[in-house]
């Protein structure tokens, strides 16, 4: 149910887009014309940290969420060249990236979902007791572009 429910608030804001419209439009409005600044503050906060993971992988290996901290485990084959975590160069990828030090403790992360993914084979999302993990799983021979953007909502 939480899954289906998920989807259909995704297709809406998709939907909204592609008319131009913002899934804030009418709190903006309100706020214009005199209206609730807090209605309009809550409208911009309950909307997700949309995040974006890319970069050539050939092999398998996982990006570790945690709250305070994000690290990519290698597993197998070679590592990811060229990776970008919400649009920054990811090059040292034992160490957490600039962008998350910004905003990984404000979010819950037990509510992320993966909304887009490209690529050739597997990438797939686990929950954990401490965040989660993104599986990246490049199989076939040579390496390949992958990319995924996630979804991960605001702690209130």
């Amino acid at each position: 149910m939480k899954t289906c429910l998920q989807a259909a608030l995704y297709a809406t804001f998709v939907a909204a887009l592609s008319v131009g419209a913002s899934p804030t439009d009418k709190f903006s409005d309100a706020a214009e014309r005199g209206g609730d600044q807090t209605e309009f503050d809550d409208a911009v906060a309950a909307q997700p940290k949309l995040l974006r993971v890319s970069g050539k992988f050939d092999g398998s290996g996982r990006i570790v969420f945690r709250r305070d901290a994000v690290r990519y485990v290698h597993k197998h084959w070679g590592r990811p060249r060229a990776v970008l975590f919400d649009g920054e160069p990811w090059t040292k990828l034992d160490r957490t990236p600039a962008p998350w030090r910004d905003f990984g403790d404000r979010l819950d992360l037990s509510k992320a979902w993966i909304v887009q993914r490209q690529g050739r084979d597997a990438i797939a999302l686990e929950h954990t007791p401490d965040g989660f993990d993104l599986y990246i799983c490049d199989s076939p021979n040579g390496a390949a572009d992958y990319a995924v953007t996630l979804a991960v909502p605001r702690r209130p």
